[in-house]
């Protein structure tokens, strides 16, 4: 089994045909086939069920094409990564939680191109779990991301902590914009967050003797505002967070709770090596800039 094998399978599969995939990779059909049949010999499985219309991985199949895509992905990577070290420009695998964009577009990514100009980015962009998925598998070099994750795996560099704020329609807020809110007001209130935060916000509610209503637990703090911000209850999330993703006609307050606080993380895996470039973005990130 060979890389140009799984990257000929993968295309089998995207296409749904043998005739696509080959017109797709520029070769014709007959030297296609034969290695797809080369590969299914070689493991001793059927890969493909070829008597449907479009062609349909089986069991076996689909199971492959995940871990084709993932050894692909990273053989690609390495190759840019090999290539970059030899003298040309280099790639920085950076994933980033969307939270993330003010603190790096603001400061940091401005002075590291400006200090790098060889150094070029490939972004993956999803939520911290996903991220972490990523950076164990290879695929991306270091991950901005968001607490609480378990920390003991990685090696990070923190940003300043920040609070959590309420975002909802005025109807939830009598008492009209102010400074910050206690927990005390939420207490008769349909709350709507994010689930990773679930335990976080329920030990600050219990630590006040408040049984939270909850309405909505989802698993993207976009969600979470958009559910907010059509009246259906109160999102709680990172107020930076709620700072980006605030609607028009909705209020947000900045949460008086000094245990409800998340903190950006830059993360790689412990006893990872990381490029020069790797190293000075590391560094940077440690950096305190105003």
């Amino acid at each position: 089994m060979n890389i140009k094998q799984l990257q000929y399978f993968i295309a089998v599969v995207r296409e749904g045909s043998f005739s696509a995939a080959a017109k797709s990779l520029g070769i014709s059909q007959p030297p296609l086939s034969s290695q797809i049949k080369l590969l299914e010999e070689e493991l001793a499985v059927e890969l493909l069920e070829r008597g449907c219309r479009p062609v349909r991985p089986t069991q076996a199949g689909e199971l492959l094409y995940l871990r084709a895509c993932t050894l692909t992905d990273l053989a690609s990577a390495t190759i840019a990564e090999l290539r970059g070290s030899s003298g040309g420009k280099e790639t920085l695998r950076l994933g980033a939680v969307t939270s993330s964009s003010p603190a790096l577009l603001e400061n940091r990514l401005p002075r590291f191109a400006a200090a790098h100009p060889d150094v070029c980015f490939s972004l993956a962009e999803g939520n911290t779990y996903e991220l972490i998925s990523q950076l164990k598998k290879g695929l991306i070099d270091l991950a901005v991301v968001r607490t609480p994750f378990r920390e003991q795996d990685f090696r990070c560099a923190y940003l300043e902590s920040e609070p959590m704020a309420a975002v909802g329609v005025s109807r939830f807020f009598p008492q009209g914009a102010g400074q910050a809110l206690p927990l005390s007001a939420l207490s008769q209130i349909p709350l709507i967050f994010y689930r990773r935060f679930e335990h976080l916000l329920f030990s600050a509610f219990q630590g006040n003797g408040i049984t939270p209503w909850v309405f909505c637990k989802n698993d993207d703090a976009r969600t979470t505002l958009l559910w907010a911000s059509a009246g259906l209850g109160v999102a709680l999330a990172p107020l930076s967070i709620c700072r980006l993703m605030q609607r028009e006609g909705t209020l947000l307050f900045p949460l008086d709770e000094p245990s409800l606080s998340t903190r950006i993380a830059l993360i790689c895996p412990k006893g990872r090596p990381l490029s020069p470039a790797g190293e000075s973005f590391f560094s940077l990130f440690q950096e305190k800039i105003r």
